[in-house]
């Protein structure tokens, strides 16, 4: 029955699958398999359609469950509190906490004595006839569910007596010295600290998922606020801590190792449906490429070489996406904080929205774009139109003559420019057609008449022997940079500086999001969140402007 419920389960989650499939999630032998399948056909669970299975919503599982016998609690008695382990403590507590126990336990004697039956009834009845605090039914199905698992105890306030613990202990004992410190980690990264220096002490033989709330619950739970408040205020960190957990994250390891943990793990949590995609993921498009080579060797070019390959192959880009996502997710597994490919900054994480943005003010926008005409005065245009009309640097780069619009002032963007391939863009939302300003137009116009280029030649070229947008960034956004006196300008800061100014013009939101290929309007958003922010000043009233008397 248990490996009968586990095929359900796994159908339930995958919806869709075969035979073979069902065999490696589930980890049962063929016949094994190949005989609950045909009983669950015959049940009309799952349907069958050639070599694929298909869940049936129709006929759920809670069905099936339900003609299965459940165990009844006959064994549990009332409760005499008098008689109870904990009483003792109990006598410790305040009268008002008393009388909260107290009904606690009414009801659940009340429950007991019916049989176990008609929990909504009971709770419902008990709270129209007790003077007491109410109890909620979802509250109640809480405190039974506890009180069957460790007894009395369970409804008295901080009292654990031999509840276990889901933490490790010697995790919590570690973590709690880098997060009780004046340093003033996040949970996450106090807690990925200890677990490195137990690794680093082989005290355990990897990092474990472990839910940071937890920790922050039993933490809470030990100390007062007043308590951690001074240790993060006082505590210095332990010595040498940084240095020890970046030695001894393991570079050296070879990436198949890494996979074979990271899979290992999914299938240790029961994560079913996530090993099927990933292992499918690794096994075609990442073992042939990445496995004999170390964590410390899978580089940025190494990447770059990777996607341009799938490119050549014909991959789509938000496939290739995907698998370069699996690929970080393995190494995060292992090495968060050092390896360069994942992270510029020695941050143990990162927010997917948190990018770095060089908004820059209106004066230094037309400094930067007056030097760039005098300087860099082919790269001129392209950067008008970026900062114009929010399109990217690398489709700008693949902006072939056939798809300007003269007589409109308009540009089609469908493609970008990757290494020397173009690629299309990943969905509909990124193909779009831009307005283009009358002065653009006429530069680009004039360029088109004196060249008479193919109209499938690029819009814009250097004279350069290095990859166009290698040059673009190393040489001309470099001498930008240098001029304006900033550190760096990235490719994606016009776009950023695009939806800034919209954003301090008041131009309505989904214009902006549509101009830069975002597929919805929450995406860009989550992206430009706080500069969205930063225009509100103040209070204001809608009425105002309908002068009511």
């Amino acid at each position: 029955m248990k490996n009968k419920d586990l095929i359900i389960k796994i159908a339930r989650r995958l919806d869709k699958f075969n035979a073979d499939e069902m065999i490696v999630v589930s980890e049962l032998s063929e016949k094994e398999v190949t005989e609950i399948l045909s009983e669950l056909l015959s049940e009309k669970v799952i349907v069958k359609n050639n070599d694929t299975y298909y869940f049936n919503s129709e006929k759920t599982v809670t069905e099936v469950e339900n003609n299965t016998p459940k165990p009844q609690n006959k064994d549990i008695k009332p409760i005499v509190i008098e008689e109870e382990e904990g009483y003792d403590y109990f006598l410790t507590l305040n009268e008002t906490a008393q009388k909260n126990i107290r009904n606690q336990v009414e009801l659940l004697n009340m429950f007991i004595q019916t049989g176990g039956k008609n929990k909504l009834k009971i709770v419902n009845f008990f709270n129209e006839t007790t003077a007491v605090k109410k109890i909620s039914y979802s509250g109640f199905s809480k405190l039974y569910n506890r009180y069957i698992k460790y007894g009395f105890k369970s409804c008295l306030p901080r009292y654990s007596f031999n509840i276990t613990s889901s933490i490790p202990n010697e995790i919590y004992e570690y973590f709690k010295k880098f997060y009780l410190t004046k340093e003033k980690l996040s949970v996450e990264e106090a807690l990925y600290r200890a677990q490195m220096q137990l690794q680093a002490e082989q005290k355990i033989e990897q990092p474990y998922t472990f839910s940071s709330a937890i920790f922050l619950r039993k933490i809470k739970k030990e100390f007062s606020k007043e308590q951690i408040k001074y240790f993060r205020n006082n505590i210095n960190p332990p010595k040498a801590k940084n240095n020890a957990v970046k030695d001894k994250e393991p570079l050296n390891m070879l990436f198949k190792q890494a996979a074979k943990f990271y899979l290992n793990r999914l299938k240790s949590e029961k994560q079913l449906e996530r090993l099927l995609h990933d292992k499918t993921d690794y096994n075609n498009h990442l073992k042939e490429h990445f496995d004999n080579f170390t964590i410390r060797e899978i580089t940025n070019q190494v990447i770059f070489e990777y996607k341009q390959n799938m490119f050549n192959r014909g991959f789509k880009l938000n496939s290739v996406t995907s698998y370069i996502a699996l690929l970080k997710k393995i190494i995060k597994e292992f090495c968060p904080q050092t390896n360069n490919f994942l992270s510029k900054e020695n941050k143990l994480s990162r927010s997917v929205y948190a990018l770095d943005m060089n908004i820059l003010p209106n004066a230094k926008i037309k400094k930067l774009l007056k030097f760039c005409r005098i300087k860099f005065s082919s790269a001129y245009p392209m950067l008008y139109i970026s900062l114009s009309t929010g399109a990217s640097i690398p489709e700008l780069l693949g902006l072939t003559w056939d798809r300007l619009n003269f007589d409109e002032h308009t540009i089609f963007l469908k493609y970008f420019l990757y290494g020397n391939q173009l690629i299309m863009n990943r969905c509909g939302s990124s193909i779009r057609n831009l307005k283009i300003n009358e002065e653009i137009c006429s530069i680009l116009k004039e360029k088109f008449n004196n060249l008479k280029p193919a109209l499938t030649d690029f819009v814009f070229t250097f004279d350069t022997q290095k990859p166009v947008q290698q040059y673009f960034e190393e040489e001309i956004l470099t001498s930008l940079a240098k001029y304006l006196k900033i550190p760096k300008l990235n490719p994606r800061d016009f776009q950023h500086n695009f939806a800034n100014m919209c954003i301090q013009q008041n131009i309505p939101l989904t214009f902006v999001q549509k101009a830069l290929g975002y597929h919805s309007l929450p995406n860009f958003i989550k992206i430009y969140g706080d500069l969205i922010k930063n225009t509100e000043k103040g209070n204001y009233n809608p009425l105002n402007k309908l002068k009511i008397i």
